[in-house]
């Protein structure tokens, strides 16, 4: 049984559990504790009386889309319930939470119930808690309301014994508490005799129908003064009698006033009549304002649809032109003008209206000083509006030229809360600047600087969308270009492939690529009709190096050169024959870190180079550079490749060659050496023996290598074509072969099924007898050895690994054991040449496979490599791809 994983602590789950006070206490004092002791995610739900379920809280990796609770109908809760999104608590009938994942078992089951009866106990216990301590502040509350009430109230029985009153109603009869505890205030003894009648009848309306409505008497206070008093009473049934509530107001603050009131209403009434004829004249004079403020409020709702047009307008200096003509819809006798500095000068660039004298005209359309006229300064720094009912003339040095001025006002236009400009309007006649036109005149203004913000967006973004467009053009036909770039070996022709794309995304535009020869520009390529038939004889000879600024400064920078204004002085050879082109743009072509050459760019219009254009340019070179770098290590490697492998080759056929012109010496060797053997008796000198076994020994080893480095050329030489193959078939064959070796050394040979591979049978028959033969050879000492084979997929391949339970390999030789003739013990302690697992892996990398070990001294090995499955033995792939 799996122990619970709750039981340790549900002594803490259930002691936090009855600290919890409000459903929101669940999460930090039972779930994300149960988060932690299960390892699962949750969630929360609660609901209001009659109202449907909501998720109030989950943790991090909780599935948020589960479903909420249903109903729990009859069952007790707090419950658990299984469900097919996890584990369902139910503490309340509205408080719910879902454990996520795997349910937990029965036990943990229990002991979270256990927890959620204490959870459920302790929320309960807190809602009776604030249900009794709600009772009493609603009971200290009416209290504290009848102690503090202005109006007088008293409970008594029917015989008039007071039981309770407030210090209203002792201070309106002049009686203090002191009094009242002593019993000398009776209810009824308060009422005259002749109103007693009066209040018979209310206490029977009142005994009847619960209130007896209010009615107006006189009481008599301590000292028998009567007061006029409203009084209303109701019938209060207490758990052992029938008792009358009466609320008492003093009427005599409201007598007063009625009586107050009747006189001004007298005075009033004779006001009015006195009063008329002026009530006339200014409802006249209302509705001429109200007239005006319509026909402004008309004029501002039109400028609201000016404003969303005003967005649209693609010129800036238009667009304040629509503002000003606005304007002075508004202020028909004004103008409107608007300045910008530039240096130290104040520059007219919109205006609307005469200024009423030329000479005036004249000195704003030449500047005036930013610093000497104040009238524009002011709201400039203090980026708040300034108005001059009398406009100060000598403040801004125009006293000859401005008699005719006599108010003005100046505003700030501001763009992203950095000051942009003056908004200026002016008047040639006197006239206050009233509430109403200071309003208009600042919406003017702001709505100016908003429509200009907006305006500078959305240029801004046309500008992107048509660089993001031209980019993308350049990137599509680039990556036309650049689809087969080991197919195009010269990389002039690489350039003028650029050089078609920018003259397609260039209307107007000629382009000419040059590379150093001695002391000239050589012309290696251009793109483009030239308009001038001359230029191009001129440019294919040759432009002087150190002479020709537009060539040259590229190269030597490795930067861009742009001329938006082409200076022909800049290509000198030239210059009488180059005078139609108006720009350029001059660029290094690199290659890596070395400058090949220089692109350049002409346009026969006189158009700037705009950012669009340039980001354009910067692309197709940058992608020019890259395809020109990728070409050149393509070529590089095929070039690289092409020699490895002529080396190979003559590599595998002089060890082919080597192996076999060896042959002929050791056969020789071998020969000669049994005739001395048999021509010298060993008895007369033992030395003839031991010197025979040496050559004997020696030729055996160099006939044994002579013969592992045939093997090792064969595996590259002779492959054969890759079929389909089984390895338990070769498996078994082998097994044959290898009786009597595994017989010898007592050793064991396991297998699981192997799935089919695409092999050489050959190949894959010695790859596996040399893997088990090196595990025969390296078995340990006293053990006999056991070795095991097994196979899986992996994707399209398929893993062997073969194990065994020999002396095993220390991890830093782990690699060098694949190297041909490599040893790591001596002949001595192991017989062999070093070259089995040189042939193995090559076996394995011919068959496009991979090949490795893990191991450790005294641990056994376990050698893995990696084959292509065969077609029919593939796995079925998985659902869904």
């Amino acid at each position: 049984m799996t122990p619970s994983r709750l039981r340790d602590h549900l002594p803490a789950l259930t002691g936090a559990a009855t600290a919890i006070a409000a459903p929101g206490d669940l999460d930090s004092h039972l779930l994300r504790p149960l988060e932690a002791l299960l390892d699962t995610a949750w969630l929360r739900w609660t609901r209001g009386a009659g109202q449907p379920w909501t998720l109030a809280s989950h943790s991090g990796a909780a599935p948020v889309q589960a479903p909420a609770p249903g109903d729990s109908g009859d069952e007790p809760l707090p419950a658990i319930s299984v469900t097919p999104h996890g584990l369902l608590l139910r503490v309340t009938p509205d408080d719910a939470a879902l454990l996520a994942g795997a349910p937990p078992g029965a036990q943990e089951r229990g002991e979270l119930l256990s927890a959620l009866r204490v959870a459920a106990l302790a929320l309960q216990h807190a809602a009776l808690l604030g249900s009794a301590q709600a009772g009493q502040v609603a009971l200290t509350r009416a209290q504290t309301f009848a102690t503090l009430s202005p109006i007088g109230i008293a409970a008594g029985t029917l015989d008039g014994q007071l039981l309770e009153v407030n210090d209203a109603y002792l201070h309106l009869l002049g009686y203090t508490r002191a009094d009242f505890d002593a019993g000398r205030i009776n209810w009824v003894t308060l009422t005259p005799d002749s109103e007693r009648a009066g209040d018979e009848a209310a206490f029977a309306r009142a005994f009847t129908h619960g209130a007896s409505g209010w009615y107006e008497k006189t009481m008599l206070d301590r000292h028998g003064q009567a007061i006029p008093v409203e009084v209303q009473l109701l019938r209060y049934h207490d758990r052992t009698d029938d008792l009358v509530i009466g609320y008492v107001r003093d009427l005599r603050e409201r007598r007063a006033l009625e009586l107050e009131r009747q006189a001004r209403a007298a005075d009033t009434q004779a006001q009015l009549s006195r009063n008329e004829s002026d009530l006339a004249q200014l409802a006249a004079q209302l509705h001429g304002q109200n007239t005006e403020l319509e026909a402004r409020t008309a004029v501002l709702e039109g400028f609201a649809g000016l404003t969303r047009d005003l967005t649209l307008e693609g010129d800036l200096y238009a667009l304040i032109r629509r503002a000003q003509q606005f304007a002075q819809q508004l202020l028909p006798s004004g103008f409107a003008v608007y300045y910008e500095p530039e240096g130290d000068l104040w520059r007219l660039k919109s205006q609307v209206g005469d200024l009423g004298n030329p000479q005036l005209q004249a000195i704003l359309d030449a500047g005036i000083s930013f610093e000497g006229t104040p009238n524009l300064l002011i709201p400039w720094r203090t980026r708040l509006p300034h108005y001059q009912e009398h406009y100060d003339r000598a403040a801004d040095g125009l006293e000859t030229v401005t008699e005719q001025l006599q108010t003005t006002a100046t505003l700030p236009v501001s763009v992203k809360g950095a000051p942009r400009g003056i908004f200026a309007f002016g008047l040639n006649h006197a006239q206050p600047w009233r509430r109403a036109d200071k309003a208009v005149l600042e919406s003017v203004a702001q709505s100016l600087g908003l429509a200009i913000e907006r305006a500078e967006q959305a240029r801004t973004l046309r500008e992107h969308a048509a660089e993001l467009e031209i980019r993308t053009r350049a990137l599509e036909a680039f990556a036309e270009l650049s689809r087969d770039l080991t197919l195009e070996p010269d990389p002039v022709s690489l350039v003028g492939r650029a050089q078609e794309i920018i003259v397609s995304l260039l209307p107007h535009a000629v382009t000419t690529y040059y590379e150093p020869q001695g002391d000239r520009w050589r012309l290696r390529s251009h793109r483009g009709h030239f308009r001038n038939p001359n230029l191009l004889p001129v440019l294919q000879r040759g432009l002087p190096r150190g002479q020709t600024v537009n060539v040259d400064r590229p190269f030597t920078t490795r930067t861009p050169h742009y001329q938006d204004r082409f200076d022909p002085a800049t290509v000198a050879a030239a210059r009488e024959d180059i005078t139609d082109i108006q720009a350029t743009a001059s660029f290094p072509v690199q290659s890596g870190q070395r400058v090949r050459g220089v692109l350049i760019v002409g346009r026969h219009t006189p158009e700037p180079w705009t950012s669009v254009n340039r980001r354009l340019l910067d692309t197709v070179l940058s992608s020019l550079q890259l395809a020109l770098e990728r070409t050149e290590h393509a070529q590089a490697l095929h070039r690289r490749t092409q020699e490895l492998e002529r080396s190979n080759a003559e590599l595998e056929q002089f060890a082919y060659v080597a192996s076999h012109d060896l042959q002929e010496p050791l056969r020789t060797i071998t020969s000669f050496t049994e005739l001395l053997a048999r021509r010298f008796d060993h008895h007369q000198d033992p030395r003839v023996a031991q010197y025979v076994t040496h050559i004997s020994s020696g030729t055996a080893r160099m006939q044994q290598l002579i013969q592992d480095l045939l093997s090792f050329a064969r595996v590259t030489s002779q492959r054969e074509p890759l079929r389909p193959t089984d390895p338990t078939h070769v498996l078994s064959q082998l097994r044959a072969d290898l009786a009597a070796p595994l017989e010898q050394a007592g050793a064991t040979l396991s297998a699981d099924p192997l799935p089919h591979v695409l092999a050489s049978g050959t190949q894959l028959r010695r790859l596996l007898q040399n893997l088990i033969g090196n595990a025969l050879k390296f078995h340990a000492p006293g053990v006999p050895p056991h070795v095991h084979i097994s196979a899986q997929h992996e994707d399209e391949q398929v893993r062997f690994t073969v194990q065994d339970n020999g002396i095993g390999i220390a991890p830093e030789y782990h690699e060098r054991i694949f190297t041909v003739f490599q040893r790591l013990h001596g002949r001595d302690e192991y017989p062999g040449t070093g070259v089995g697992l040189s042939v193995a892996r090559r076996i394995v990398e011919g068959h496009g496979g991979r090949m490795g070990l893990t191991s450790a001294p005294g641990q056994g090995t376990t050698f893995w490599f990696t084959l292509p499955a065969a077609p029919t033995d593939l796995p079925p792939a998985p659902q869904g791809h």
